[in-house]
């Protein structure tokens, strides 16, 4: 059977983006591969033993387009409003708490968007039914 091991970005600055993931989410990095033109670095932290491959490619200016493809990455929090909290006092801009709910009402999910510093989404889920 496959697993997944890890989701890849390319991203313009190694050091913004790798301090951006060690606060918003604790992930250290795991392994590193550096290369003249370019360098890999994996990051995870001990919820999950799968890893955000960040690709720097050196000396790349332009930003990278996300094409419309691209959708989110997404992380499971045990409270998502003390989470956004926190993340607002590293400085940081998530948008507002919203909830899915059923017809019925019942909660689906509970939850926030923030983005990386090159603009990719990240959804931060409450840990709840489907999302553990």
């Amino acid at each position: 059977m496959a697993k997944m091991i890890h989701t890849m970005v390319r991203i313009q600055d190694l050091d913004r983006s790798l301090s951006f993931y060690q606060r918003a989410f604790g992930l250290e990095p795991s392994h590193r591969l550096d290369f003249p033109d370019f360098s890999l670095v994996y990051l995870r932290n001990d919820e999950s033993d799968n890893e955000i491959e960040l690709t720097w490619n050196k000396g790349r200016e332009d930003a990278y387009s996300h094409g419309d493809g691209y959708g989110h990455v997404a992380f499971v929090v045990d409270d998502v409003k003390r989470e956004r909290e926190r993340l607002i006092q590293l400085g940081m801009t998530p948008n507002d708490v919203r909830e899915f709910k059923n017809d019925d009402g019942t909660l689906l999910a509970r939850y926030f968007f923030i983005q990386d510093p090159d603009g990719y989404k990240i959804e931060v889920l409450e840990r709840h039914g489907h999302y553990q």
